[in-house]
């Protein structure tokens, strides 16, 4: 080392900080968020699966929005946890998402090609975005979180995506016909056609068969040990 320069040690005698490998007290992260859940189904795996402690909020209203809407509304808690009735709910993940968000962001599973948007099959946010945008669309059955990710995004919010398949989910047969596809597809552009013109046009080609999707999916040889968790129902489900 030269003459007159100085070693900085500033960083000796304490650890680094890293975020990631510091021990997270997850019930004490959790306790100032929500999980909501729309549900019409006679098994909740999203609730069944969630610890004791969390403040979950489970509406069977008409409506998926509608419920979710309601949802929130009786949630206690600050952070908002999206998800479906059908998945395995990742407490650990919810944890590390929350803890290290902001609230001007949305992060939740990556929508389906070529929507490059989330879904609320699992969703966190902030109860004041939630606000900010106006809630959820009560008239739409299906849409309504790709609708809600853009109105977020159009406020200043981020939009960060996760991959789909870190969350077991149990329905995996479930989809839309064309005809509501495209009615769906409709519905965005009138809302959002700058945003949704380009991956609309897509998509509705691809319905029709007349391209393919350019995306790599998840295809029939995948496999991965935390979603073969849900292929047996009655089976023990870490979270």
């Amino acid at each position: 080392m030269a003459d007159g320069d100085t070693e900085d040690r500033s960083h000796e005698g304490a650890p680094y900080r890293d975020d990631t490998a510091r021990a997270l007290d997850v019930t004490a992260t959790l306790s100032n968020a929500s999980l909501v859940v729309a549900s019409n189904r006679e098994r909740c795996y999203s609730s069944e699966t969630a610890p004791e402690w969390l403040d979950v909020v489970v509406r069977t209203d008409k409506g998926r929005n509608y419920a979710r809407n309601r949802a929130i509304e009786e949630a206690e808690n600050e952070w908002i946890i999206v998800a479906d009735d059908d998945i395995t709910f990742p407490t650990r993940l919810a944890a590390h998402l929350v803890d290290s968000m902001h609230e001007f962001q949305v992060v939740g599973l990556e929508d389906f090609w070529p929507m490059r948007w989330t879904l609320t099959r699992f969703m966190i946010f902030h109860r004041s975005l939630w606000e900010r945008v106006g809630g959820f669309d009560e008239h739409r059955e299906h849409g309504g979180d790709t609708d809600f990710a853009i109105r977020a995004e159009k406020a200043g919010a981020e939009v960060h995506r996760l991959p789909r398949r870190i969350v077991p989910h149990h329905d995996t047969e479930s989809d839309f016909d064309v005809g509501t596809h495209l009615e769906w597809l409709f519905y965005l552009f009138k809302r959002h056609p700058k945003q949704v013109a380009v991956p609309a046009l897509k998509l509705a080609l691809a319905k029709v068969n007349v391209i393919s999707p350019s995306k790599i999916e998840y295809d029939a040889s995948w496999a991965g040990d935390v979603f073969s968790l849900s292929d047996a129902d009655d089976a023990p489900l870490e979270h």
